[in-house]
């Protein structure tokens, strides 16, 4: 079982994310930072490109679309299923800079069956109570 925010976790995304059904010009790059309450910072991305997801790191990517910051906890709420990231948005517990138009035109894709299951394994195959190799 892969830590959240490790490589191997990294690794699982892409496996399950190149399997998302094609989506021609559906692209964008995501990327997230997280904050825990003790003050520690994790940064990732996700690269979707025609609906699938093509590359996934962790770190900074040099030219992100959208920039997505919340807090570790509710990331973790997200990834696991208890917290959707609409009403997060809402509440303002997740914060969005960049191209919001794009951040849209995904809507489709994270509202899908295939993103569900996708998102259901990947929880199942996570160990969100450590975090790092």
């Amino acid at each position: 079982m892969a830590t959240w925010l490790s490589p191997e976790w990294i690794a699982d995304t892409l496996e399950l994310g190149a399997a998302m059904p094609y989506q021609a010009g559906v692209s964008a790059t995501l990327q997230y930072y997280l904050t825990s309450a003790d003050g520690g910072e994790y940064a990732y991305y996700w690269s979707i490109q025609d609906g699938q997801l093509g590359d996934a790191a962790i770190g900074e990517h040099p030219h992100p679309d959208v920039e997505l910051s919340m807090s570790l906890e509710d990331a973790r709420g997200m990834q696991t299923g208890l917290m959707d990231a609409t009403s997060a948005f809402m509440e303002g517990r997740l914060r969005v800079d960049g191209n919001l138009d794009l951040l849209m035109q995904l809507l489709p894709i994270t509202g899908s069956k295939e993103y569900q299951e996708l998102e259901r394994e990947l929880a199942r195959r996570t160990d969100f109570d450590h975090l790092g190799s």
